[in-house]
C-alpha cells in the first residue's frame, strides 16, 4: 500500500427540499454552475488533485444525473482499477427507511466494503452543498502535523453571513488549533463577529472511520458518514484546519442564484477558479456563441453554442440557448437548451434546462423573489 494514500467518500445525501424544483430530478451535486459545470465538479478536482484514486458516492435517490456527468471518471482520472476508481451507492435514502423498518440487515455494509477495498491509509469526507476549491493535500499535512485523531475544516465568515442559517455548525476553537466544542450558530456567543463555520468536511485516519462505524453499530446509530462523525466528536481530539479561499453555501435557491451571480465579479471568480488548483469538468465541444448584429450583452457569462440576437445583461447562460431578437434577459441564469422568444422580457429569473419561453412572455422577479422555471416547461402568453 502507497504510504499516506487517501481515499474520499462524498455524501450526495443532504436535504434538497429548498432547492426545489432545481433538485426534482438531480441531488444539490448536480446543479449546473457558472454556465458550464455542475457543483460536483468541484469535489472531483479537489480529489483528483490530491491524486486520490478511490472514492466512494453515497446517494440519497437514483443518482441517474451523476452517472450521467462523471461516467468512468477518467476526466477526474479516476478510472476504475483493481482498488481504485469511483464507487456508487445510490438510494441510500432507501436504505435508511428499510433499516429502520428492520427490513435492511447492515447499515453500514457498502461504507464498510468501500473503505476496506480502496486501501486508503486516510479518508477525506465531504458533502456536496460547500461551493469550494480545496487543496486536500494541505489539509493532509496539517492532520499529520498535529496530535489529533479528526481534522474538521472550517471558514471564518462574518456573523451576519450565518444569520438565516441558525442550525449551520459553528466551531469552537482553542489556541492551538483544537476543537473545544461544535455548536449550533444560534447558540453562538452574541458578542463575537467572526464564526468559524464547519464546512462538513473531515480528514482522518481510515481505521478511525471503521471504527468510528463498529461504535455505531453496537449503539445501534444508523446515520450518513458525514453525520456519523459529527455525532462523535466530542469522544475525540479534533484538529481545525481553516481554508481561506472562496466558498459558498448551497442550501436554498436564493444562495445558488447568489453563487452563480458572484461569478460576474472578476475578483470572486479568479478566487474560485484561478487558484492553484484548477476546476476540471467533462469536456463538451461545441461551436463559439454566436452574436448577431442587434445583439446587446454586458456582464454577462455565455457557454458555447448559444445563438444572442436580444439584450442579455449581469446573466449565466448555459450551452445551446437561443435568445431571439428584442428579447431582453437580466440578472438571470438560463440552463442548458432554453429557447427564449421574440420580445420576451426575463428578469431575476432561473430557467432549468430546456426551457421554452414563448414570444412576448414577461417573467419578473426580484433579488427577493426569484422566478424559477422548472426542465422541460413550454410558457406562452
Amino acid at each position: 500500500m502507497k504510504m499516506n494514500s487517501i481515499c474520499a467518500i462524498l455524501n450526495l445525501t443532504e436535504d434538497e427540499t429548498t432547492l426545489k424544483p432545481l433538485t426534482n430530478v438531480r441531488p444539490i451535486a448536480s446543479l449546473p454552475f457558472a454556465s458550464r459545470y455542475r457543483l460536483i465538479d468541484f469535489n472531483l478536482s479537489s480529489i483528483s488533485h490530491a491524486e486520490i484514486k478511490s472514492v466512494g458516492m453515497f446517494i440519497a435517490g437514483s443518482g441517474r444525473s451523476i452517472y450521467d456527468h462523471i461516467r468512468s471518471g477518467s476526466v477526474w482520472n479516476l478510472e476504475s482499477g483493481l482498488t481504485g476508481g469511483i464507487f456508487t451507492y445510490s438510494q441510500q435514502l432507501l436504505k435508511a427507511i428499510q433499516e429502520k423498518n428492520g427490513d435492511a440487515p447492515d447499515f453500514y455494509m457498502n461504507h464498510k466494503e468501500f473503505i476496506t477495498r480502496s486501501k486508503g491509509e486516510y479518508v477525506i469526507v465531504m458533502g456536496s452543498k460547500i461551493l469550494a476549491n480545496v487543496d486536500i493535500k494541505a489539509i493532509m499535512q496539517h492532520h499529520l502535523a498535529k496530535e489529533g485523531d479528526i481534522t474538521v475544516v472550517y471558514k471564518s465568515l462574518p456573523k451576519g453571513a450565518l444569520e438565516n442559517r441558525p442550525h449551520e455548525k459553528v466551531l469552537k476553537i482553542d489556541r492551538d488549533e483544537y476543537l473545544l466544542h461544535l455548536t449550533d450558530v444560534q447558540e453562538a456567543p452574541a458578542d463575537l463577529e467572526r464564526l468559524a463555520m464547519s464546512m462538513n468536511m473531515y480528514f482522518m485516519r481510515a481505521d478511525k472511520l471503521l471504527e468510528l462505524i463498529q461504535r455505531a453499530e453496537l449503539e445501534n446509530v444508523q446515520l450518513d458518514s458525514d453525520k456519523l462523525i459529527k455525532h462523535y466528536l466530542p469522544d475525540y481530539q479534533v484538529n481545525t484546519y481553516e481554508y481561506t479561499g472562496y466558498m459558498a453555501n448551497i442550501d436554498s435557491i436564493d444562495a445558488y442564484f447568489n453563487a452563480n451571480m458572484e461569478m460576474l465579479e472578476k475578483n470572486k471568480f479568479s478566487a474560485l477558479f484561478h487558484g492553484s488548483q484548477h476546476v476540471i469538468t467533462k469536456v463538451k465541444n461545441g461551436a463559439p456563441t454566436y452574436y448577431a448584429k442587434g445583439a446587446h450583452v454586458k456582464n454577462a457569462q455565455f457557454a458555447t453554442g448559444c445563438v444572442i440576437e436580444g439584450t442579455v445583461e449581469d446573466s449565466l447562460i448555459f450551452r445551446k440557448v437561443n435568445i431571439a431578437k428584442d428579447a431582453e434577459i437580466r440578472n438571470s441564469i438560463i440552463m442548458q437548451g432554453a429557447q427564449i422568444g421574440e420580445g420576451a422580457i426575463l428578469e431575476y429569473c432561473i430557467l432549468d434546462k430546456n426551457v421554452t419561453v414563448g414570444p412576448g412572455v414577461i417573467l419578473k422577479g426580484t433579488k427577493d423573489n426569484l422566478v424559477v422555471i422548472e426542465k422541460n416547461k413550454t410558457l406562452t402568453v
